[in-house]
């Protein structure tokens, strides 16, 4: 049998949290829900932190993001998930950012379950991740070995096989991490004209 997925949702609406419990239910979910209709015991639910924490866009004096805010505090890697039809700008730049897991609407619960497997799932990796880069680094500080060899020009990494490798391709070989290519706000003025960037905004 599987192990019960423990679940915190933010609802002061029983009606609707029954909704969401059948529909879980319904797609075969094992699950053990708390649910909670205030600030306190919101707060209280994330101790010891659950597996994943739905939440509608709030209670009157305490609304989702704040209650996003508190779980990153408290939990950060818990998967967080907005289930709410009153969807805002802000809860889409969380999601945008990579804050938020993902959002359901309540007219919409089938797809709940799909996104509550998925953000476990990613949830789970980068545990993962994060280990093999504990135990990467985990050798003493006068450990040769403990430090990372890399030019102070191109940035390449030397490996165990005395090979230069580039830093994205170092990572992503040893530690399974991958990165994104974008251009922060800082260095998009060295290497877009403002024309360019005038260009790129119309």
């Amino acid at each position: 049998m599987s192990q019960a997925i423990k679940i915190l949702y933010l609802e002061d609406d029983p009606g609707d949290a029954a909704r969401v419990a059948a529909k879980l239910r319904e797609s075969g979910m094992v699950f053990d829900m708390q649910r909670a209709d205030s600030r306190e015991a919101f707060l209280a639910g994330l101790e010891p932190a659950p597996d994943v924490i739905l939440s509608d866009h709030g209670l009157p004096a305490f609304d989702g993001l704040r209650a996003f805010g508190a779980a990153r505090e408290k939990c950060p890697e818990v998967p967080f998930i907005f289930v709410t039809n009153a969807l805002t700008r802000e809860m889409e730049i969380e999601k945008l950012m990579g804050g938020v897991a993902d959002y359901v609407r309540k007219n919409e619960l089938d797809y709940l379950s799909v996104a509550m497997r998925h953000a476990l799932r990613e949830a789970n990796e980068w545990r993962m991740r994060r280990q093999r880069v504990k135990e990467f680094f985990k050798q003493p500080a006068e450990d040769p070995a403990a430090l990372l060899p890399i030019c102070s020009h191109c940035k390449k990494i030397r490996n165990r096989q005395n090979q230069w490798q580039p830093l994205e391709i170092f990572f992503l070989e040893n530690l399974n991490i991958r990165f994104t290519h974008g251009v922060c706000p800082d260095c998009v003025p060295r290497y877009f004209s403002a024309g360019e960037r005038f260009r790129s905004k119309g």
